[in-house]
């Protein structure tokens, strides 16, 4: 079974069904391509100053240290 289409009433390609491992496939690869671009974000940013100290960024998002320990 390959993949199949689903079409509006123009014949437009709306959404398509694929078999479940190559769903499979395309998720596993997705993940190590995130894996991959996060990993390169860390290495970029190891040694910078950061722009907000934690506190002050609880703060923004109205928590504190307490609302982290619950």
């Amino acid at each position: 079974m390959g993949i199949q289409f689903i079409t509006d009433a123009q014949g437009n390609r709306t959404a398509a069904i694929i078999p479940f491992d190559e769903w499979e496939r395309t998720e596993k690869a997705k993940d190590i391509l995130e894996h991959v671009y996060l990993a390169g974000i860390i290495k970029e940013r190891k040694d910078s100053e950061p722009t907000i100290n934690f506190d002050d960024l609880l703060n923004a998002e109205g928590l504190t240290r307490a609302d982290l320990e619950s």
